[in-house]
């Protein structure tokens, strides 16, 4: 790894983002997974998600940014980060660190391709439907990353689906 950084996923549900976390966990990243952190504090029963607890959620998050950037670990922010208030609290705290943020955007083939990922390599749960509309939902919120919102760097990731 060469220097410190954040990297910020962008993309939609099953586009590759957690397979791109294992291979940097591989490389010494901290990974921060909003779903990993949904299942550990309901004991991996993530239909247990309240949106009443987000604040506990994005604490847990924050927290882990803050710890790690400060033990000069790099980090990896797996989320979908489709607008620009999503991508604000992130990227203010790595700027505050003086840790440099990217914005790493991974490919959209639609929502019935993405939902279809889902179901098939972990429903979490839940049914095609859902995470059809979880898809549009975000696709509602979309707005593309810029250099002005503070990163240092936007990237397209490799395709790593199968």
């Amino acid at each position: 790894m060469k220097g410190q950084i954040v990297e910020l996923l962008c993309g939609p549900i099953a586009s590759g983002k957690s397979t791109y976390c294992k291979k940097r966990a591989k490389e010494g990243f901290i990974i921060i997974n909003d779903d990993a952190i949904v299942n550990a504090v309901h004991c991996d029963l993530y239909t247990q998600y309240e949106i009443a607890l987000k604040p506990l959620y994005k604490g847990i998050e924050n927290f882990i940014l803050n710890m790690a950037l400060a033990m000069g670990k790099s980090v990896v922010i797996d989320r979908p980060n489709y607008s620009k208030n999503m991508r604000k609290r992130y990227i203010s705290i790595a700027n505050s660190l003086d840790v440099p943020i990217v914005c790493v955007i991974f490919e959209d083939a639609g929502g019935a391709e993405h939902a279809y990922r889902r179901v098939k390599s972990d429903s979490r749960g839940v049914d095609f439907d859902y995470w059809l509309n979880v898809y549009y939902t975000h696709k509602s919120l979309y707005a593309a990353p810029t250099l002005d919102e503070g990163f240092a760097g936007i990237a397209m990731a490799e395709s790593n689906i199968e």
